[in-house]
């Protein structure tokens, strides 16, 4: 019996062998290749005018996340963002936010947000995420905020990023 599974299991990965060969994906080159993640995070105010911000860049691998923690006085926002390198040279973004989010530093209760995004883009191309939505503090003051995000190629002979 155990050779038996042995021998299914070689027949399986052999058969996702050939898969892979015979549809032409080239993954090495998809999981090689290098990808800088610039970040523009914002914090909006009613009259659309930056209150805070914040850029940041970070080179991953597609399928790995670039991860942005946020923390203020009532709030932890969390945000990973995925890039998935397509073998046409497109990405598909995965961007998933979490919010925890009291009403006061003494409060116990936390109120969880959660949201996930995706979509196809092309390398260079810019999108906005609104991880936090809106949100009004205790005055009733609107904010809200936002993150560019912009996926780059990055050159394998000198780490710099580009747009292809």
């Amino acid at each position: 019996m155990k050779h038996l599974v042995s021998a299914v299991s070689l027949l399986f990965l052999i058969s996702l062998d050939l898969f892979a060969q015979s549809t032409g994906l080239d993954l090495k080159y998809i999981e090689n290749k290098k990808l800088s993640v610039s970040l523009t995070t914002r914090i909006l105010g009613e009259q659309n005018e930056t209150i805070w911000h914040m850029d940041s860049t970070k080179v991953t691998v597609s399928g790995e996340a670039v991860k942005v923690k946020l923390k203020g006085d009532n709030v932890v926002i969390i945000a990973d963002i995925t890039p998935y390198l397509n073998t046409d040279n497109t990405i598909f973004l995965v961007a998933k936010g979490e919010v925890f989010l009291s009403d006061s530093n003494d409060s116990e209760e936390v109120k969880y947000y959660t949201t996930l995004k995706s979509l196809p883009v092309k390398v260079g191309e810019k999108v906005v995420f609104f991880p936090l939505g809106m949100a009004y503090d205790s005055n009733s003051n609107f904010y809200s905020m936002e993150m560019e995000i912009q996926v780059l190629s990055v050159d394998d002979t000198d780490d710099s990023a580009k747009e292809e």
